[in-house]
């Protein structure tokens, strides 16, 4: 889409093979496979080259690795100005220590919900400067309160509607710019 719609070119990054084989295919039926390319790469090490992008997208993802780690990498392929942009979901350590709620969220899906400030921080450490911070919560709940209804719920609504409405998780989504070199 983002190619189709701006004619940049992508470079997607999964660890599933299933999910690259299929974009790829994707790709090549709209024929721009020439300009849209996906990889069976890990993204904290991803092996393109430094400086080499100007904008880098992640949506629920990064729950899965260390941010850290994960800034430094997009730090070192964003070129200088370029921008990175996050849709996540995080503990609001404003409110205090993890809900119990966002700890059953966790343990569902076998990740590790960072607390919000742990992400500024991360930016920071690695030059990268948040520009834009919207929270999408208010929006998310009425897609749960729908999915309560669902036959395909699986019992991780209550908590994340709980969580939601509580204030202990929140739905952000971080526009960063890279500063420095």
């Amino acid at each position: 889409m983002a190619n189709q719609r701006f004619g940049c070119r992508v470079d997607g990054v999964t660890i599933s093979e299933y999910q690259v084989g299929f974009a790829n295919e994707q790709a090549a039926a709209r024929g721009v496979e020439d300009r849209v390319r996906f990889h069976f790469r890990n993204m904290l090490d991803t092996g393109f080259e430094a400086g080499s992008m100007r904008g880098i997208w992640t949506n629920e993802t990064t729950m899965y690795v260390d941010l850290f780690d994960l800034f430094a990498e997009f730090s070192r392929l964003l070129r200088p100005g370029g921008r990175y942009v996050c849709v996540t979901g995080c503990s609001n350590d404003v409110t205090g220590g993890r809900s119990s709620s966002v700890s059953w969220i966790d343990a569902h899906y076998g990740c590790m919900i960072h607390p919000r400030s742990e992400y500024f921080r991360a930016m920071a450490d690695n030059g990268l400067t948040p520009i834009s911070v919207i929270d999408l919560t208010p929006a998310t709940i009425p897609y749960w309160e729908l999915r309560t209804e669902s036959e395909l719920a699986t019992g991780v609504e209550t908590p994340f509607l709980t969580s939601y409405k509580e204030g202990s998780f929140q739905y952000l989504l971080i526009a960063a710019d890279k500063v420095g070199r």
